[in-house]
């Protein structure tokens, strides 16, 4: 196998791949013994038919497509084993200059990793708000927590908003009943707006035993064809009715709920935690805004194939994010009117960011000879298995490939952004 190369002006690199007569030869030889099995010729048993006679009969090229596949596959990696500076980012453009007795000539226009030329990324200001938490914030927790133990407790009183109301009801259009207007001691919250129209509204100032025909009309754009935009009406017989009662928000309560014996301590827990989590909060928007600087300071030619192989991720998560809600992606798109090469140029922009990103991001750890060590990887798997912590023999050991790689990206992340605070005023 002979090759030479050499870069494009679109920043590609071509690879001239040269096989001679006798390499080609042992490849189309391969791809026959390979797939022989799949014709058959009369006067010869399948899988014993000599290769001149498969090509007579079906051509001299039978075996040509899976012998360059072969070859393109053999003869491509022992050439990036050889070219250490040629990092591909997509499968390469192939094609075929010249192929048949003497020999295979292959063109390989390879989409290589861009030369990065970063901006500044030390010394940098980010500004920071100041978080607080306002009583009202606090006090909001603590409804919720109320919430989370209120008691619904039935009352001989009429409804009022606020109130659950325990309901039999039947509806019906034009005197004909529907699928779906009928049920029994159905609970409707009153004034939650889960009912159409007046619905709930109706029912305030009723009580438990009370009968009366609610006019309602089904909204225009309602999920059933069949009653959007019809007037009906629901003959509705109270069965109970329920008020809310909360415990009292005292010591005993924060006793009750949590660790502390006092509320004024579950209080002061609550204020510090809403704190903590604000100030997380900030930070983060921080690191992105440090992270935006460094990557809009920095100079780089985004491959397109870059681009759409990111475009190609983010669809194949939305559509697993999907799946997780009980959705297609083909039933989002008939739901959203719209398609996936829309969705996907909706995306583009994102995607065309987000590689530049990690190009900028790998470059800065290229440059500060950021790594992972043994002992990093130690301690990152280590670090919720104290009580029996494994050498790093033994983590290589019980690690798939695609495990490690997640456990040192991980660490990689966290040791760059580390480095970032420390040379950044943030």
């Amino acid at each position: 196998m002979k090759y030479t190369k050499k870069v494009l002006e679109d920043k590609r690199v071509q690879i001239d791949l040269t096989l001679d007569s006798k390499e080609w030869e042992e490849a189309v030889q391969g791809a026959y013994e390979k797939n022989k099995g799949k014709y058959s010729v009369q006067g010869f048993r399948k899988g014993h038919t000599p290769r001149k006679v498969l090509e007579k009969t079906y051509g001299a090229s039978l075996f040509y497509d899976e012998a360059i596949d072969n070859c393109f596959y053999r003869y491509y990696f022992e050439v990036l084993s050889k070219e250490k500076t040629i990092e591909p980012v997509a499968t390469p453009e192939i094609e075929i200059k010249k192929v048949g007795t003497e020999g295979l000539e292959l063109i390989l226009k390879i989409t290589v990793k861009p030369e990065v030329e970063l901006g500044d990324y030390k010394g940098l200001k980010v500004e920071k708000k100041e978080v607080k938490v306002t009583k009202a914030e606090v006090d909001k927790e603590l409804q919720g927590m109320l919430e989370a133990r209120v008691k619904f407790v039935e009352v001989e009183r009429e409804i009022k908003n606020g109130d659950t109301a325990t309901i039999d009801f039947s509806g019906s259009i034009d005197g004909v009943k529907f699928d779906g207007g009928t049920a029994t001691d159905f609970d409707l919250e009153i004034g939650s707006k889960s009912f159409i129209d007046t619905f709930e509204d109706q029912l305030v100032g009723l009580k438990k035993g009370d009968k009366k025909d609610v006019k309602v009309t089904f909204p225009k754009e309602y999920h059933e064809p069949s009653l959007q935009g019809k007037p009906a009406v629901f003959a509705v017989e109270v069965k109970a009715v329920k008020e809310k009662q909360y415990p009292e928000l005292n010591d005993t309560f924060a006793s009750e709920v949590s660790e502390f014996e006092t509320l004024k301590e579950l209080t002061e827990d609550t204020k510090k935690k809403l704190l903590e989590g604000k100030q997380k909060e900030e930070n983060a928007q921080a690191e992105n805004k440090l992270i935006d600087m460094i990557v809009d300071n920095a100079k780089v030619d985004v491959p397109a194939a870059m681009v759409e192989q990111q475009v190609e991720d983010f669809i194949k998560d939305f559509e697993y994010r999907l799946s997780y809600q009980g959705l297609s992606l083909a039933g989002y798109l008939q739901y959203a009117n719209t398609t996936v090469e829309a969705l996907k140029e909706s995306r583009r922009e994102d995607a065309k960011r987000t590689v530049k990103t990690r190009l900028v991001l790998e470059k800065i750890l290229v440059q500060e000879k950021i790594e992972v060590t043994d002992k990093d990887l130690e301690d990152k798997f280590n670090e919720h298995n104290k009580e029996k912590p494994k050498s790093i023999k033994e983590i290589r050991k019980t690690l798939n490939p695609e495990q490690l790689n997640y456990f040192e990206n991980s660490i990689l992340l966290n040791k760059l952004m580390a480095f970032l605070k420390e040379n950044n005023n943030m």
